[in-house]
């Protein structure tokens, strides 16, 4: 019985004690109440990968508004304009559509990563994992200690001490918060004007609403909900296991050559129970267990066990990165017709956008309904009123020269075009309405008919026409 249930993870008879197993969430307990982990600090080469990338991805979040191209933010998001600043590059909602092939093309990365390396988004490059495991974890080890120490002081109860370093804790934690709240304002409200604005943010009610929002959001989860948002929250864990195959390299314990596990060296396989791999998981699982919902892909457990395997004379990889097929055969397939599958897409979707953002045209002209009639009757005329939508697509001033096409209602005769702004100045990312008139005797209309008004940019000279219909009774 009590074999049994030491595989399953569940504590024998009168142990007391729960570790991990493939039946339940270590971080719930059997009623319902949150069992708060407390992870162990792990060193090693992967560790020391993490940190240089999510140094880079810190830098480049907090760096990005500040960089500017041309006078602009490198990245800017207009939200009142309908307008976005990205590399160098001006779009507007009338681009919106571009953004399909930005986010099949995030998730077919997404897939294509997981396809080879299983959860290595999760573990190296997710903004959750980069602030949670890169960050605020190792400020609370470097003001409450160590695992050991943190836990002895929980299990103390409350006092004057325990308070304090919690309340320091807190406060900082809620700084941070605040901080990345307005670093990611900045991608919204230029710096400068964020700046002098914060933190109460003068006559901007919405800045100042989502500010406090988002640092609450930020303190609720990087203080207390912690690794439930990867479990509960983010859809990816349930959806990984329909996209690895068996030769997806994945975060594994070769079993062959650690089992059976003895309390010390030379007791049996290479794995000596000392369950590190277990303290050090952020997700509070054991992997020895085997593949499981709640891995993020940290690599803390290889490097921990790499430590371990180092001290007792072991050859390191008891823990390791491979895939299914090599933990049993030894043998790994890393080409494979799915990952040609996606290739193709993924180079298909990335020609189609480039197609797409080189056809992409400096301005817009769109028709709109006017109200009312379409037409109206004047005596012996009919005269048809087109309200025109101009928008100026760049960022910078454009003159635009408005004129009926050469071959419009050419077969009809007396007809008279009344166009009150034939020269419109447009500033960069503004738009205009127009209003156009085009009149025609009745006894040389026929019935509906379509015909062109065309926009010349002065500048470029391109020329963009817009169809229109003429109506009657």
């Amino acid at each position: 019985m009590a074999d049994r249930a030491q595989q399953s993870g569940r504590p024998a008879a009168g142990s007391g004690k729960r570790k991990p197993d493939l039946d339940t969430v270590h971080t719930i307990n059997a009623n319902g109440s949150r069992n708060f982990l407390q992870v162990a600090e792990v060193s090693g080469r992967w560790q020391n990968r993490k940190r240089l990338i999510h140094l880079l991805l810190l830098t480049a979040y907090l760096a990005a508004p500040w960089v500017r191209i041309d006078g602009h933010p490198l990245i800017h998001f207009d939200l009142a304009g309908r307008s976005a600043r990205l590399f160098g590059s001006t779009f507007t909602n009338q681009d919106f559509h571009l953004f399909f092939f930005v986010v099949i093309g995030v998730g077919l990365g997404i897939f294509v990563m997981t396809s080879l390396f299983g959860r290595m988004w999760c573990g190296l490059f997710c903004p959750q994992t980069m602030f949670l495991e890169g960050l605020f974890r190792p400020l609370e080890r470097l003001i409450e200690g160590n695992r050991a120490r943190r836990i002895r002081r929980n299990r103390a109860g409350i006092g004057s001490g325990k308070i304090a370093i919690k309340t320091v804790k807190l406060a900082i934690y809620l700084l941070l918060s605040w901080l990345f709240t307005l670093a990611f304002m900045a991608y919204f409200i230029p710096v400068r004007e964020l700046a002098a604005s914060a933190p109460l943010f003068p006559g901007h009610r919405a800045a100042l609403v989502w500010s406090l929002f988002w640092t609450g959001m930020l303190f609720f989860n990087y203080s207390w909900f912690r690794e439930q948002t990867c479990l509960i929250i983010c859809p990816y864990g349930r959806l990984q296991s329909t996209l690895i195959d068996y030769d997806t390299l994945l975060i594994g314990y070769d079993g062959k050559r650690g089992e059976p596990r003895g309390k010390g060296v030379g007791k049996g396989g290479d794995c000596i129970d000392c369950r590190r791999c277990v303290f050090c998981c952020p997700a509070g699982i054991d992997i020895r267990n085997g593949l499981q919902l709640e891995c993020i892909g940290c690599y803390n457990c290889i490097d921990a066990c790499d430590d371990i395997m180092a001290k007792i004379g072991k050859p390191r990889g008891l823990v390791r990165v491979d895939s299914s097929r090599g933990f049993e055969t030894g043998q790994t397939s890393f080409l494979r017709p799915r990952l040609f599958i996606y290739i193709v897409v993924g180079l298909l979707l990335i020609g189609l956008l480039i197609l797409r953002i080189g056809d992409r045209e400096s301005f817009h002209i769109s028709a709109m309904r006017s109200q009312g009639m379409p037409y109206t009757i004047e005596g012996e005329l009919i005269r048809n009123l087109y309200t025109l939508h101009l928008q100026n697509k760049t960022d910078r001033k454009q003159i635009y020269l408005i004129a009926p096409a050469a071959d419009a209602l050419s077969e009809h005769g007396n007809v008279e075009y009344i166009v009150p702004q034939p020269r419109v100045e447009l500033e960069g990312l503004s738009d205009v309405q127009l209003a156009i008139f085009a009149s025609m005797p009745k006894s040389s209309y026929t019935g509906p008919e379509d015909f062109n008004i065309s926009f010349t940019d002065s500048t470029t000279g391109v020329v963009q026409n817009i169809k229109v219909r003429f109506r009657g009774p």
